[in-house]
């Protein structure tokens, strides 16, 4: 809901972190809208800095893990490869990229790390010039069950500044549309790679074209026209999206540990792991919940 999606939130932590990154006072609408002071990021001496357009490609303690004093993190900048040294690290990235670069990692963590499968996500914001077809059909919202996507709603936004709060069937909108990738009846992890191909394998052109089949089929007994209503179309794709929840993934089951639990229970030396998907629930609140308490584990290991 904020300008720029998610980067609302990512917004206010920077600010708290370093308060020049974003000039200005701690309001959200200030906050959300004001252009980032880059060089403000990752300046020496700072508490806390921040270092963009890296890739970590290796995690791994210098020394044996039960009595390393310090954790080695290697990663890609501009074609080349740069290393920092911590006294503890937290890797709070997706679990499909966190099981490669953290090296030497136990047994008991890479079977708990293979249980977890991310099904991608298609969102489409499609730019109408008015949303008079949806007032005559009695929506703001609807769902359906067969065709392209599963849901559409008009994006709801956090209104900041002298930005009028009415608005009319006459308005232009943008309507917000999910679209997922399911093969019933094959096992979770072919569902979540099939998935995948077909996100990165179809074009935009042929998205675009279904969207507009879809939404032609849907209202235009209640007066919309794709070529007259739609003004723009904007497609996000998301190969990682949710986390797929199998049987015993959240309470574990008589063989094993639920695999969430065994990441948050069981630092591996001085490496602590974050990220929502060991909740699976797959939104801020979760995020913030797990780097709260994988912050604290950090804290504990730098300090022994």
């Amino acid at each position: 809901m904020f300008p720029g999606g998610n980067t609302g939130v990512a917004r206010h932590i920077v600010k708290a972190f370093i308060p020049d990154a974003i000039p200005g006072p701690l309001t959200s609408e200030n906050v959300c809208r004001t252009p980032i002071n880059f060089s403000a990021l990752d300046q020496t001496g700072r508490s806390a800095r921040i270092r963009l357009s890296v890739t970590v490609v290796s995690v791994e303690h210098e020394g044996d893990p039960a009595t390393a004093q310090r954790v080695r993190v290697v990663y890609a900048r501009e074609g080349k490869l740069y290393s920092v040294s911590a006294r503890s690290v937290i890797v709070a990235g997706g679990s499909w990229a966190a099981k490669h670069i953290v090296k030497n990692l136990p047994s008991p963590l890479q079977s708990a790390y293979a249980k977890f499968y991310r099904a991608p996500c298609l969102m489409a914001n499609v730019f109408v010039r008015n949303w008079k077809f949806l007032y005559s059909a009695g929506l703001t919202s609807c769902r359906w069950f067969d065709g392209l996507g599963s849901s559409m709603t008009i994006r709801k936004t956090a209104l900041m500044g002298d930005i009028s709060r009415e608005i009319s069937p006459d308005s232009p909108i943008v309507l917000t549309v999910k679209i997922l990738f399911t093969s019933p009846g094959r096992p979770i992890g072919e569902q979540v790679t099939r998935g995948r191909m077909e996100l990165y394998s179809t074009s935009f052109r042929e998205f675009e074209r279904r969207i507009r089949a879809q939404f032609t089929e849907m209202f235009h007994p209640y007066g919309f026209d794709a070529r007259r209503d739609i003004a723009g179309l904007i497609l996000n794709r998301w190969g990682h999206a949710y986390l797929s929840a199998q049987p015993g993934f959240f309470f574990g089951s008589p063989d094993s540990p639920a695999p969430g639990e065994t990441l948050r229970n069981h630092s591996f030396g001085r490496i602590s792991f974050a990220n929502s998907d060991l909740s699976g629930i797959m939104d801020h609140r979760a995020s913030i919940t797990e780097a709260q308490r994988a912050a604290q584990q950090a804290l504990a290991h730098a300090s022994s």
